[in-house]
């Protein structure tokens, strides 16, 4: 049996699945990852082995800008953030699961 998720159904009688999660990250000169913060220590990036920028709405109020990386950890995890580039390089750094 499938526990109870503790999440409000929405009007639909639906649940958002795969929300982002706030993450913390150290990243270079260029902003992009060094370290990303897991439990109470900074995971080294070993390897970034793609980057891509996704602009949507441009021309609306609500236009959305982000930067996406996908990279290799020092222990071995790959791991999606997308950055929101309405925010400065240091903040606003989100893991995407798929």
């Amino acid at each position: 049996m499938v526990a109870h998720p503790g999440t409000t159904v929405g009007t639909h009688g639906l649940r958002p699945l795969g929300l982002p999660k706030h993450v913390t990250v150290e990243v270079d000169d260029l902003g992009l990852p060094r370290a990303v913060l897991r439990g109470d220590h900074p995971v080294a990036v070993a390897v970034l082995e793609e980057v891509w920028r996704v602009a949507e709405a441009w021309w609306r109020d609500e236009s959305l800008a982000r930067t996406y990386v996908r990279m290799l950890l020092a222990d071995d995890r790959l791991l999606t953030l997308f950055h929101d580039d309405t925010a400065p390089p240091g903040d606003g750094w989100y893991e995407q699961r798929y």
